[in-house]
């Protein structure tokens, strides 16, 4: 195609003075957002938003990212706006010199660009984009130039790797890795670290996936890497760790020769004075346990690298940042000497050196699940060692006694056969000793205490006595109000396992109820927007409310309800302004749409004057549809069927939108393996609203939900996930039974797959699609004597007697099919084809 295309002075002006407008914290964010949202729809918004972003050197940085950024949106947007042949010419050309500019966060733009145009258009469509990448590639290009095309070929590897291994026509096409992957390996010897860095970062990518050329060149790789082994740079060395640790697991045939040779650099690595490097390295010792072939070839360095991994596992005692990174290399040490102990002979016992103590319990805990024959029937004495170890004067042992106990908590639960019975009040005692180590004054010790709380719940929740739930409640509430910022994401995660392992008891057992929920509804109300702590806060939050019943919550209801609420308005006017990454925003949206959700899913009915008198439903309605990305729409799906079920009245004006977002989001080439959540409850939550609707609402909407629930049973079983399936199923049925005249005319699409519907689980949803199905054949059984076996097994899949309504309409459906394979003289026959089980139920249900 041409590339002569020229923008229009007058709309550049008006799209980056709008630009410019989302950049001014005074503006109305809101009719900005509306009025782009408005020239997404008009001829070449692309190629302007391109335009901008390639060629506006007299902008700003901040507004040709945002530029970058809504382009990037547009681009992975279904489907993308439209775009002219020539303006998508200049497009590709703009983002080609884009990849070679001087400033990092616009070249990293265009690459993220680069990787949505070729999902859209596909690499055929692009044929000066690899060579483009390969000159890049090249040794004496611009480093500018190769960190993009390396940063570049990253994502694309990340993104589309199929794409890169599709080869050209003919028996002499090359796929594009053949072309890009041997220049990146060539940039391994490049004078710059960045470049090494990224090289071997996207080789290693690259290698999960064994590409053609991996496949022949994997020496050349291996070489590669060992080549660069001893590299001054400490990403280059801890990235070089991590392909080595990977090329063991996908190809260890191919190290099998060098195995002496690289445990002794891997020795050596451990120990690096550099933590990320000695981190990626301990991986090495559990991939070798698991995917070494021949144990013996570790056996003669046992003795060198069990004290490695033990002196790795010991750590002094200063701040907490140090602490942290310490922690992170002596838990990479525990998991490598966890499974290398399982070939020593023994583990010394403790010492009196507080360091050699550490170090021993850690070891303990470490083994706890790879010995198991020969700690069982020791588990009542080491319960006994490690309580102590927990009132120690030195925080890292108070640390390591708190984890070493969790780890052990399966025997405590009667999870390990063969273990000795552990006394009631011994896990009393356990119980109480972790949630006063959670009231620890060490920011460690509270981490691991509140981490083996979170164990000790999740393993034994249903047997925890209410005194014992108030124990941990209350620490849990204590350590809320005491502990850092850095500390609190664990108390949250442990008042969250909490939740979701005890359930309502949460609610009902008023002790631990009235502990938790004020101070972590006071934290909600009170954090600043942007604050970090907000979406631990909020992940906690959303487990509690799904926990307590909706009495419980009134008094919190509407300050949180509408916190959350300006919380997305807020990421969707950040995002579009380009003030918050796409990534920030989803995840606060994710979290406050989550939280209002599982608030919907407590209160019930009673929330509706809260949706009524807020913009809930218009941000729900944006964050549906592109450019939300899928986390949001999974998010935004879910509350619209929580919605539904609570307060359908509220959804049911705005039910052609929300199914046209729907269809969008159930288009065939839509479905992919990172939007299959925001599909599965994008079925599943029209289900809930159909149902809720009259035929007259559901009839303009219905033709194009059908074909969307049709289009994806017929799909067939493997080639998309079950719960889709049946989610389609069910919606469909429910479609059905509220609008069954103007899908009458396909009922034999949906009877021919109707057998979906057996395996889901009883209750209401299955009535109502089987009420539905019966409903569309009412007025002509032609379909159903054709389906005759899966409708049978669907009808005959009830664990218990269903509902009076479902009951007969079936049995009339089934008597009506009687009466006409009897007149046909068949009625036998085609009892005969059902399985003796499926017979035998519908004579027992059905009287058929």
């Amino acid at each position: 195609p041409g590339s002569d295309w020229q923008p229009s002075p007058g709309i550049v002006n008006e799209l980056v003075g709008l630009l410019l407008e989302l950049q001014n914290p005074s503006s109305n964010q809101s009719q900005v957002l509306a009025r782009l949202d408005a020239a997404r729809g008009s001829p070449d918004y692309t190629g302007y938003l391109a335009f901008i972003f390639s060629a506006g050197e007299g902008l700003s940085l901040e507004v040709r990212q945002t530029a970058g950024l809504l382009l990037k949106n547009g681009l992975t947007a279904s489907p993308p706006p439209p775009i002219s042949r020539q303006a998508w010419a200049q497009l590709q050309s703009g983002l080609l010199r884009m990849l070679r500019h001087e400033a990092r966060p616009l070249r990293h733009t265009a690459g993220t660009c680069v990787a949505a145009a070729v999902g859209v258009a596909g690499l055929p469509h692009w044929p000066e984009l690899v060579p483009s990448l390969a000159g890049a590639l090249a040794p004496e290009a611009p480093l500018a130039a190769t960190e993009g095309a390396l940063d570049t070929l990253f994502k694309l590897t990340e993104e589309h790797p199929r794409a890169l291994e599709e080869r050209g026509p003919g028996d002499a096409g090359a796929a594009p890795n053949d072309t890009l992957l041997p220049a990146a390996l060539r940039l391994f010897a490049h004078p710059s670290p960045g470049v090494r860095a990224g090289a071997v970062a996207a080789l290693n990518l690259a290698a999960t996936g064994m590409p053609a050329f991996l496949c022949e060149a994997m020496d050349d790789y291996l070489q590669g890497l060992f080549g660069l082994a001893h590299d001054g740079e400490p990403t280059v060395r801890r990235d070089v760790c991590a392909g080595l640790v990977q090329a063991l697991t996908l190809a260890p045939e191919r190290l099998q020769s060098s195995l002496p040779q690289l445990i002794e650099y891997m020795l050596g690595s451990t120990q690096d004075g550099d933590e990320a490097v000695a981190i990626e390295s301990c991986e090495f010792w559990s991939a070798l346990c698991e995917y070494g072939d021949d144990a013996t070839v570790l056996r003669p360095f046992l003795p060198r690298l069990l004290p490695v991994l033990l002196s790795n596992m010991v750590f002094e005692e200063h701040d907490d940042e140090v602490a942290e990174a310490e922690a992170a290399e002596q838990g990479a040490a525990a998991a490598g000497f966890g499974h290398a102990a399982e070939r020593a002979a023994d583990i010394k016992p403790f010492e009196h050196d507080w360091r050699a103590q550490e170090a021993s319990i850690l070891a303990l805990g470490a083994i706890s699940q790879g010995c198991t024959t020969g700690l069982a029937p020791h588990l009542q004495d080491l319960v006994g060692m490690l309580l102590p170890a927990t009132a120690s004067p030195r925080p890292m042992v108070r640390c390591i006694a708190s984890w070493a106990l969790a780890r052990y908590s399966r025997w405590m639960f009667g999870c390990v056969p063969g273990s000795s019975t552990v006394p009631q009040a011994t896990v009393t005692t356990v119980v109480q000793t972790l949630a006063q180590r959670c009231l620890d004054a060490n920011p460690v010790v509270q981490k691991a205490a509140c981490g083996s709380l979170a164990t000790l719940v999740e393993l034994g929740g249903d047997g925890l006595p209410p005194s014992e739930l108030a124990a941990i409640a209350a620490a849990l509430a204590a350590a809320v109000q005491r502990y850092g910022r850095r500390t609190l994401r664990h108390a949250y995660d442990a008042i969250a396992t909490l939740a979701e392992r005890v359930g309502g008891a949460l609610g009902v057992e008023g002790a631990a109820r009235d502990a938790l929920l004020p101070p972590l509804f006071s934290r909600l109300l009170g954090l600043p927007d942007g604050d970090p702590e907000l979406l631990p806060l909020l992940e906690c939050l959303t487990a509690v409310a799904q926990a307590c019943p909706g009495q419980v919550l009134d008094r919190y209801a509407e300050p949180s309800f509408g916190r959350c609420v300006g919380l997305v308005a807020a990421a969707q006017a950040g995002v579009a302004s380009g003030a918050l990454e796409e990534e920030e925003g989803a995840q606060i949206q994710v979290c406050a749409l989550d939280f209002v959700a599982g608030l919907v899913e407590s209160l019930g009915p009673s929330v509706e004057s809260l949706v009524g008198n807020s913009p809930l439903l218009d941000l729900a309605q944006r964050a549906c549809s592109p450019p939300s990305p899928p986390d949001v729409r999974q998010a935004a799906f879910a509350l619209v069927g929580d919605l539904a079920a609570a307060c359908a009245p509220h959804l049911r004006p705005r039910l052609r939108q929300l199914a046209g977002a729907a269809v969008e989001q159930l288009a065939p080439p839509c479905i992919t393996g990172r939007t299959i959540s925001a599909c599965n409850n994008a079925a599943w939550a029209m289900g809930e609203l159909t149902v809720r609707c009259t035929g007259e609402e559901v009839a303009p909407v219905a033709q194009g939900l059908l074909e969307r629930y049709v289009g994806i049973l017929q799909a067939g079983a493997g080639q998309l996930p079950r719960s889709l399936r049946e989610n389609a199923a069910i919606s469909l049925g429910r479609l059905a039974l509220v609008c069954p005249g103007p899908l009458a005319p396909h009922a034999s699409h949906f009877v021919a797959q109707c057998s979906v519907l057996a395996g889901v689980r009883d209750g209401e949803e299955k009535e109502h699609s089987v009420r539905g199905l019966c409903a569309l054949l009412a007025g002509d059984a032609g379909p159903a004597l054709q389906a005759f076996v899966p409708l049978c097994a669907v009808l005959a899949s009830w664990k218990a007697i269903p509902g009076a309504e479902v009951l007969a309409e079936s049995a009339q459906l089934l008597q009506g099919l009687k009466a006409q394979l009897q007149a046909m003289s068949q009625w036998d026959a085609a009892m005969r084809s059902l399985s003796p089980a499926v017979a035998q139920k519908l004579a027992a249900v059905y009287g058929v």
